[in-house]
């Protein structure tokens, strides 16, 4: 069985108890349906005797058999259908947690970023469904045909033989199609993937592309994956509409010879009108199910392409890993130790053989050139990443040793980008820790400044931010972040240049939240602006991944060195 199959067949599993009904009435439907074509013979024998109670009884015989095909073949598909349904969705659900779950690294080098990734859980998912929905006809199908090949062995054997030479060559040309079409519909899917990129990308940075009048380069980008998309996906159509014209001729010669045959048959007075009608029904009959059979085992071969795209991302092994026996993350921890870490992004060395020291309820402040590795130490820290030697440490204890979840639940993280979840202003703040109650949003927020400006919004906490906070500005973002915050309450905090993005004046509320934020805890701040980390317990200075100074703001200015250089450029006017 080829291993793409059987790892659908895998995800089909739990619903074996409708599998079965789905089997059963499959066959019972196979089975009446190529009864009621062999009932033709008997439909044309009634009439002939002339015999009332006959015809009676063969005609309550055929309107059963209809009642019983109708009734099984509404059930066998509309039971496969929401099966489909349901398998689709579980492969949407574990994509969309392998994504949650990967770390950054993951994010940051996937090729065609998270368009690319979007492609994988909409395209590819789409295709094994409509594979799924076709999984009924590779069952339904080939039993009406042995049903139906068995009335024609019923009605002339030696005929049905002869008809039979031909099967091998059917078999021969399908596999050559199935073969080519393997190839382009993973062409196909892999380009359609930058197709979704390309368009994710406009929609992302529209307001860039507008202001530096990049929109027709835009435009030419996506005319030129979407011509080489058609190009592909016509050589997928020609394929697949190649093999209903030939079978279609193939069953028109076969009726012809049938007719041929019989018309000298029943000359010779060797069959009867009601044999030749049965035999050609059951003839037209078996083509429905070859072609049924030809487009779902096309439909199979794009399934299997899809389904080995979606493992790719659901096999992969994640580079975070979780330790088997996981130590709870300590109550009273007195420090987080940087011990002597090497990082890089592919070829760019960011940390240098890094150590640092970090006492519970310090406030240090990273400041450094971009590229200097500030921000990469917080995502250390929170292992969104796992350095490439050297370790980090709460009270001597690795970070590894630790449920990823354990470790962030007790950091908390306020960004120059707030992302704001496309709900309420109320659901957002209470994201912060969904195991508290709700009522307690409103005290958060007045402790970030936030309360003022949520009270003037039209349903005030349950007006909707839009998509990424899109319906605030960018003040009003930072403070339901940090209200976001206040409601996690994690004992060690990260500001990653919360202020950097501000005009003044949104500047000072939010600074005004943030340093209530920081009251009793371990706060490391990143930040481009001096002015707000003056009061840090440590400034640590960073050049090339390396510390080069670290000392108070007052102490790094009397020694003139980066630190002082750094202020004296920011206090030119």
């Amino acid at each position: 069985m080829i291993p793409e199959i059987r790892k659908v067949l895998i995800e089909v599993k739990p619903h074996w108890k409708r599998v079965a009904v789905i089997g059963a009435t499959g066959l019972i439907y196979a089975a009446c349906y190529a009864k009621l074509m062999y009932m033709i013979k008997d439909i044309e024998a009634s009439f002939r005797s002339g015999n009332v109670a006959v015809i009676q009884n063969v005609t309550i015989t055929v309107l059963m058999l209809a009642f019983t095909v109708a009734v099984c073949r509404y059930f066998h598909i509309y039971l496969m259908n929401i099966t489909a349904e349901q398998v689709v969705n579980q492969f949407r659900q574990k994509l969309q947690s392998k994504f949650l779950n990967m770390d950054l690294k993951f994010h940051a080098e996937y090729a065609s970023g998270s368009g690319g990734l979007m492609s994988r859980i909409m395209n590819d998912i789409k295709v094994i469904q409509d594979g799924l929905r076709m999984v009924a006809d590779i069952f339904r199908e080939p039993l009406l045909a042995i049903f139906l090949v068995i009335n024609l062995f019923n009605l002339n054997a030696k005929l049905t033989m002869s008809l039979f030479l031909i099967l091998p060559f059917i078999i021969l040309f399908l596999r050559q199609i199935s073969k080519s079409l393997r190839k382009y519909v993973l062409h196909g899917q892999e380009n359609l993937e930058k197709i979704t990129s390309t368009i994710k990308e406009s929609l992302d940075g529209v307001r860039t592309i507008q202001s530096f009048n990049l929109e027709k380069t835009l435009n030419n980008k996506l005319l030129k994956e979407t011509d080489f998309y058609f190009e592909i996906r016509k050589k997928v159509h020609s394929r697949l509409e190649i093999m209903g014209p030939v079978t279609e001729f193939i069953a028109t010669c076969i009726i012809l010879s049938i007719f041929f045959y019989f018309g000298s048959e029943v000359a010779k007075g060797q069959a009867t009108v009601g044999e030749v009608l049965a035999y050609i029904a059951s003839m037209l009959a078996v083509n429905q199910p070859i072609k049924k059979f030809q487009e779902s085992y096309v439909r199979i071969q794009e399934t299997v392409v899809s389904t080995r795209r979606i493992h790719e991302i659901i096999d992969q092994p994640s580079d975070l890993l979780q330790p088997e026996k996981p130590l709870p993350f300590p109550q009273n921890w007195q420090q987080i130790e940087f011990k002597n870490v090497f990082f890089s992004y592919g070829d760019q060395t960011v940390l240098k053989n890094f150590s640092m020291v970090i006492r519970r309820g310090e406030k240090i402040a990273l400041v450094g050139e971009s590229g200097s590795g500030k921000s990469t130490i917080a995502n250390l820290l929170e292992r969104f990443y796992d350095p490439a030697s050297g370790e980090i440490l709460i009270d001597s204890i690795p970070l590894k040793n630790f449920s990823v979840a354990d470790l962030r639940k007790n950091i908390g993280l306020v960004s120059q980008d707030v992302f704001l979840l496309r709900d309420t202003v109320e659901n957002n703040i209470w994201s912060g820790d969904f195991s508290k109650p709700k009522d307690l949003v409103e005290s958060m927020a007045k402790k970030a400044y936030a309360h003022d400006f949520i009270s003037k919004l039209t349903l005030q906490y349950q007006s909707p931010v839009g998509e990424r906070g899109g319906s605030l500005s960018g003040g009003e973002k930072q403070r339901v972040g940090i209200a976001r915050a206040f409601f996690k309450d994690a004992p060690i905090l990260i500001l990653d240049e919360a202020t950097s993005a501000l005009d003044s004046k949104s500047e000072e509320q939010v600074q005004k939240g943030l340093n209530s934020l920081m009251e009793g805890r371990t706060v490391i701040v990143i930040a481009h602006r001096l002015s707000t980390i003056q009061n840090c317990d440590r400034i640590v200075v960073l050049r090339n991944g390396e510390i080069v100074e670290v000392g108070t703001h007052e102490f790094l200015i009397r020694s003139k060195g980066e630190y002082y250089k750094f202020h004296q450029l920011q206090s030119q006017p």
